[in-house]
């Protein structure tokens, strides 16, 4: 006497002529699991993005009431150096990581002097996560940011106090699943409560708008 489920018997019959009846239904599962597949990841940058970023750096710094402030001097600048180099890179059809990187090179030259140190390593950092060549997205600018932040942890000027914990409160609201938009916008209010720099403050509040639109 047989004493196989049905189920099995059914299974090994099928077998024996070359079906496999646990394919049936498969294609209905492909599709679900092509369908997730096409789902997009994080949005690409592009080097018109990272122009307007920096365009928009540029015109807060002129638009502060600290003009003749040494480190507000510097910002404009900086952002305008670094604006133009987006510019090109926008005009000749490279990428946003090669934007992101020209950007950061030209803003070099004008780090204020005492604080100098911090904006080179933080801006070298940054440069060089974006030499990685992994594809420019938003999760290579968070990566970008961490690196700047990492680069000046033992850094205790205002700059750098600053830079870190805004890399840091973004990493963690990017981890929690928070799109880039709304966790830059958080990183901006908790680093002006726990480690306010009017400089800095200035540039990522900036960058905040152009996420916005």
């Amino acid at each position: 006497m047989n004493t196989e489920p049905d189920s099995a018997r059914a299974h090994a019959d099928g077998l024996a002529r070359g079906i496999d009846p646990d394919a049936f239904g498969h294609d209905g599962l492909g599709a679900d699991i092509a369908r997730a597949a096409e789902v997009p990841g994080s949005p690409q940058l592009e080097a018109g993005c990272v122009r307007n970023a920096y365009e928009a750096i540029a015109a807060a710094g002129e638009r502060a009431d600290a003009l003749d402030d040494a480190t507000f001097v510097s910002l404009r600048s900086g952002a305008r150096a670094a604006a133009d180099a987006a510019r090109v890179a926008d005009e000749i059809g490279a990428g946003a990581g090669e934007a992101l990187r020209a950007a950061a090179r030209a803003w070099y030259p004008y780090a204020v002097e005492g604080e100098d140190r911090s904006w080179r390593a933080a801006l070298g950092a940054f440069g060089e996560m974006c030499e990685s060549g992994a594809a420019a997205d938003q999760a290579l600018l968070v990566r970008a940011v961490e690196a700047a932040g990492a680069a000046v942890i033992h850094d205790d000027t205002a700059t750098g106090l600053a830079v870190h914990a805004f890399s840091g409160e973004l990493k963690r609201r990017t981890s929690l699943g928070e799109d880039l938009s709304t966790a830059w916008a958080g990183a901006v209010r908790h680093t002006g409560e726990v480690a306010s720099d009017s400089v800095f403050q200035t540039v990522v509040e900036a960058v905040e708008v152009v996420l916005d639109r």
